[in-house]
């Protein structure tokens, strides 16, 4: 199935309202945000309230980091990776850093593993 097709059938079982998305961060991302300032640890934050809520959609990555999500926050960029939860969608938040540096550094990382 194409990219942006795989996209959007993951974006249609996420968009139903009676289902809450789950947001697991891992420890990676999770240090990263409580390193930031008050004010960007506070918009971090909220994006990822704004996908649970239904009203975000990380976008998704092309090439070698195929089958991962980005979440765009300012000069900031989280990584997720979509998997079938039990009771709701499930994003899980894998990877987080500055712009400049994140697909690289994350790139290097899945090759290691």
């Amino acid at each position: 199935m194409p990219r942006q097709a795989k996209a959007n059938t993951i974006r249609q079982a996420c968009s139903m309202k009676t289902k809450k998305i789950e947001v697991i961060v891992e420890e990676q991302p999770l240090a990263f945000i409580r390193r930031q300032s008050p004010d960007a640890r506070k918009r971090l934050r909220a994006a990822i309230h704004a996908i649970e809520h239904g009203d975000s959609f990380p976008d998704p990555l092309d090439d070698e980091l195929e089958g991962f999500y980005k979440l765009r926050v300012e000069n900031c960029r989280l990584i997720l990776q979509h998997e079938s939860g039990d009771k709701a969608p499930l994003f899980k938040v894998v990877f987080a850093e500055r712009r400049s540096v994140v697909y690289e550094m994350f790139r290097q990382i899945i090759a290691l593993e």
